[in-house]
C-alpha cells in the first residue's frame, strides 16, 4: 500500500530562512530567543490569525519601538532550495508514493514559495496559515490525515524541529528528526521495501 510522506519546508526543502535575529534588529527588539518572548505572537501568524505586518506591529508596540513601515519578514527572506531533498521527493513519487508540504508558515513567505515555485515538487501543500492551525498542535496532522485520507500509521513525517516531530510520533506518525536527505532516505529505506 502507498504511503503518504509529508515533508516541513524550512530547513528541510529549504534552507537560510532562520530570520530573527535580523527581525529583531530592524524592528529595534532585544535579539531573544523568540520562542519563550516572541512565541505565541509568531504562532498566531502561523495560523494565520494575524498576518506577517500586524506581528510586526505589535512586537514593536510591546517593545515601545516605532511602528514597522516595511515588512521584514518579507525584506530578509531569500531562501535556498535544497537539491538532495528534492531529489528525494521525487524518488519517491517516482515509486508511486504521495508527497506533501506540511509547513509552518507566513503569509509573505507562503507566496514567496508559490512566486518561486519552491512548492512545485509536491503533490500538495499544507500551509498552517491556511490551514489555521500549526505545529506542534496535533490538529495540524488532524487537517493532513482529513484532507488525504490515509491513516497515522500510513503516513511518514519529516521535520527539523524535534517538538513537531514528537507531537507527530504520538499520533502514531512515523515521524523522523530531519538532519540530510541522505539519512532521511536512509531511514526511509530502512522502514519500507522502496528502492530510492
Amino acid at each position: 500500500m502507498n504511503k503518504l510522506f509529508i515533508f516541513d519546508m524550512g530547513g528541510v526543502v529549504v534552507n537560510n530562512c532562520s530570520l530573527w535575529p535580523d527581525v529583531a534588529r530592524a524592528v529595534g527588539v532585544d535579539d531573544v530567543d523568540y520562542r519563550s518572548v516572541y512565541g505565541r505572537l509568531l504562532q498566531a501568524a502561523h495560523r494565520g490569525d494575524i498576518s506577517s505586518m500586524e506581528n510586526l506591529r505589535i512586537m514593536a508596540a510591546r517593545a515601545g519601538r516605532p511602528v514597522p513601515q516595511e515588512n521584514y519578514w518579507q525584506k530578509f527572506f531569500h531562501p535556498d532550495m535544497c537539491p538532495g531533498t528534492v531529489q528525494l521527493i521525487e524518488s519517491l513519487k517516482s515509486c508511486g508514493q504521495r508527497v506533501v508540504c506540511g509547513t509552518n508558515t507566513i503569509d509573505v513567505h507562503y507566496q514567496y514559495h508559490i512566486d518561486h515555485h519552491e512548492y512545485d515538487c509536491f503533490d500538495a501543500v499544507y500551509a498552517s496559515n491556511l490551514l489555521g492551525q500549526a505545529k506542534p498542535d496535533i490538529t495540524f496532522w488532524h487537517a493532513i490525515r482529513n484532507a488525504e485520507k490515509y491513516a497515522f500509521e500510513d503516513m511518514f513525517f519529516f521535520d527539523d524541529m524535534i517538538d513537531n516531530v514528537v507531537a507527530a510520533a504520538s499520533l502514531g506518525i512515523k515521524a523522523h528528526q530531519f538532519t540530510t536527505s541522505a539519512e532521511a532516505a536512509d531511514y526511509i529505506r530502512a522502514e519500507t521495501n522502496l528502492a530510492l
